[in-house]
């Protein structure tokens, strides 16, 4: 013989059903299929794009950075839109303090914070929500939900395509963009026939007294 083909002697490989079964009572049947292909395409795409096929996220012409605010009449608009291009290996791609709850942003756009109507989603002062969202399709008869909170929102999208609407404007997202809502008045919308998935970190701008 020129090979041991006994299976006990192969080596282990991940066990895809025990995720899918996880997913599957977390998120559904659907979700969780969805998710797990996702995985495998950024899996694939990550090991051809990066250095070496090096494991990790290395996407070439850098990872697109939505930021909103309000102009001076309180509407909401994008004020940053650009792609983040660095070799560090945990870039930061947006940061708030203490001191700037807003985060970074033209010295033109005001700092006004306004009052949320969805109160629900509002984290404890001084705490953070994290988020994991699915979308599905926006049909005629199940319109976008406007809303507004008194938080600044990390939103990464991870599957599908997605519509962030606001005031003035509205942008389309690929998977990997990201959006930072800056207490903005906003809305989403799925244009496709699939449902649309991403995680979201809300952190509060208002600060405890």
């Amino acid at each position: 013989m020129t090979g041991n083909t006994d299976p006990r002697n192969a080596p282990p490989q991940p066990n895809l059903l025990d995720r899918r079964t996880l997913l599957a009572r977390t998120f559904g049947a659907a979700t969780a299929g969805a998710l797990l292909g996702a995985r495998a395409d950024l899996a694939a795409g990550a090991a051809a794009q990066a250095p070496g096929g090096m494991p990790g996220i290395a996407l070439p012409q850098g990872m697109r950075v939505v930021v909103t605010g309000h102009d001076a009449e309180g509407r909401s608009y994008i004020v940053r839109d650009e792609r983040v291009t660095t070799d560090a290996a945990f870039p930061n791609l947006f940061s708030t303090t203490g001191d700037d709850a807003f985060g970074p942003g033209p010295e033109s756009v005001p700092r006004t914070l306004y009052p949320t109507d969805s109160p629900r989603l509002e984290p404890d002062l001084g705490g953070a929500n994290f988020h994991f969202v699915a979308l599905p399709p926006t049909t005629a008869d199940s319109p976008p939900r406007w809303h507004r909170t008194e938080t600044v929102d990390m939103n990464v999208l991870l599957g599908g395509e997605l519509v962030l609407m606001l005031d003035k404007e509205e942008t389309a997202l690929q998977p990997g963009d990201v959006v930072i809502q800056r207490n903005t008045n906003h809305a989403w919308k799925n244009p496709t026939d699939g449902p649309v998935y991403w995680a979201a970190v809300l952190v509060p701008i208002r600060q405890r007294a």
